[in-house]
């Protein structure tokens, strides 16, 4: 359904330009896109169509210099950096629309000095999040990484795993995507959910969650670790080395929020040396690099993935829809996801 919609959206897009309308297009905002807000979920040219039934004209970023960037208004991105040099390349820009939750890798106070506006898409991935964070836990607990292989390899004896029932669950942030891992915890009959915030979420609390006094509590205590909280200077390295000392063997540690909240240096050496378990979805560089010796870490110990939580057509979807509402909020000076 939401790709007939995309189509018919870029039909109606290039009828909107044909004839006397041509010539008013001419006069539409220009929004430059440096990648497509869906990625590969909706074709380039059914986003195009899109932003043209709503009479915003695309100009695609191809790294070729182009008169049409210095009137620009807008600029999309996912991940690619927004730097000062780039946009004082876009004399006119007002809005950087991020295409992502995240947005660390945007020059906040570049965009401060120039008098642009930064605005996100939060929320659009919650549930991809919080469901791949539970497909990483199992892989753990049940070896299903090695047990496909086993097969494979057309083995099949294998040793007992364990249940996810009857554990303690830490969510390391009870924002959205902490909150909804709690309830998932809570299906799937987990003896505790415990977290640690610096703000207290009510519904957090009314599932029946449990606030710890400090993180290290919450490393002491919970048998399964969810790492939920933004990137920001405060959180980066928030996840110590003597924080996951404290961890034991048959703990369990996830991150699909953000690499460099985990000092990786310290993680990479204690699982080496078989302290805890860890699945992850993101890096503090990414791509991984080939030769990193995360790479070459059993996977009894550590499931990883490329940076996909948020990578689902439903989630990819909202996401481009929810940056176009964002433009045309701030083009009618109604502005809404505003970060700064």
């Amino acid at each position: 359904a939401g790709t007939a919609a995309a189509a018919a959206a870029s039909t109606a897009g290039a009828a909107a330009l044909e004839g006397e309308d041509a010539a008013a297009g001419a006069d539409w905002p220009i929004v430059v896109m440096l990648e497509s807000p869906a990625e590969d979920a909706v074709p380039p040219d059914a986003v195009e169509g899109t932003f043209l039934a709503h009479e915003l004209q695309v100009c695609w970023a191809t790294g070729a210099a182009d008169e049409s960037h210095a009137t620009a208004v807008a600029m999309v991105t996912v991940k690619k950096k927004i730097t000062a040099n780039l946009l004082d390349r876009h004399p006119a820009l007002k809005l950087v629309a991020v295409a992502f939750t995240g947005y660390d890798h945007v020059d906040l106070e570049a965009c401060r000095q120039r008098g642009i506006a930064v605005a996100n898409v939060p929320d659009y991935s919650t549930d991809g999040t919080a469901e791949l964070c539970f497909g990483l836990i199992f892989s753990l607990l049940r070896h299903i990484p090695l047990a496909h292989q086993h097969v494979r390899a057309g083995k099949w004896t294998w040793p007992p795993g364990s249940e996810l029932a009857g554990k303690a669950l830490g969510m390391i942030g009870t924002g959205h995507i902490g909150l909804r891992v709690a309830e998932i915890g809570k299906a799937f009959k987990c003896s505790k959910l415990l977290g640690y915030d610096i703000e207290r979420n009510a519904k957090f609390l009314q599932l029946g969650g449990e606030y710890t006094l400090s993180l290290a509590s919450l490393f002491l205590h919970a048998d399964i670790l969810i790492v939920g909280v933004a990137l920001t200077e405060e959180t980066r390295g928030l996840v110590s080395h003597k924080l996951m000392k404290l961890l034991r063997p048959d703990s369990i540690i996830i991150n699909c929020a953000r690499g460099a909240i985990i000092d990786q240096d310290a993680m990479t050496k204690l699982l080496q040396e078989g302290r805890f378990r860890a699945g992850l979805d993101v890096y503090e560089v990414e791509p991984l690099p080939a030769d990193h010796p995360l790479r070459t870490i059993p996977e009894s110990h550590l499931v990883t993935v490329p940076h996909l939580a948020y990578k689902c057509q439903e989630s990819l979807r909202r996401r481009s829809d929810e940056t176009l509402a964002n433009i045309l909020a701030f083009l009618s000076e109604s502005p809404q996801n505003i970060v700064v």
